[in-house]
């Protein structure tokens, strides 16, 4: 039952990317609250790598290695900041792309990230409990990128 649902998991992703950015797909990380899930991830077409970010196999976001950093500079300040309700982080809006997906993080009692693409507006709330992990796995797509 596992392996059917990775199998589904990595072709919804894979479905979910541009048609640019189809190709060598690895989920490196991948986290459920209820119904939703989170994925982060790396893909490689042909030289060219990149980073992506997806919510429920519903949206998904993309970053060239260039634009990673911003996504960083986003989780860092999210992870780093604790309050009752959330408070706007920062946002990246995808570029290369037919549609451009945005990104808003907001941190509080959790960081939501929260993806606007073609197929809607989707959020997923990161559990504080779930911090160390997922910044493990940003550091895995950031050394994947360089």
């Amino acid at each position: 039952m596992k392996r059917r649902f990775v199998i589904t998991a990595l072709l919804a992703a894979l479905l979910l990317l541009p048609v640019q950015a189809r190709a060598d797909l690895t989920i490196v990380g991948h986290y459920a609250a209820g119904d939703n899930s989170f994925d982060i991830g790396t893909f490689l077409r042909d030289s060219e790598k990149g980073a992506l970010l997806g919510i429920s196999h519903k949206v998904s976001i993309t970053f060239g290695p260039g634009e990673w950093a911003s996504f960083v500079a986003f989780w860092r300040k999210a992870e780093n900041t604790q309050s009752g309700s959330f408070q706007f982080v920062g946002s990246y809006k995808e570029t290369n792309t037919d549609y451009l997906s945005l990104l808003t993080v907001s941190a509080g009692p959790g960081v939501q990230f929260t993806i606007n693409d073609k197929g809607g507006t989707f959020s997923f709330v990161l559990a504080p409990g779930d911090f160390a992990r997922f910044d493990a796995d940003v550091g895995s797509v950031a050394a994947f990128l360089k």
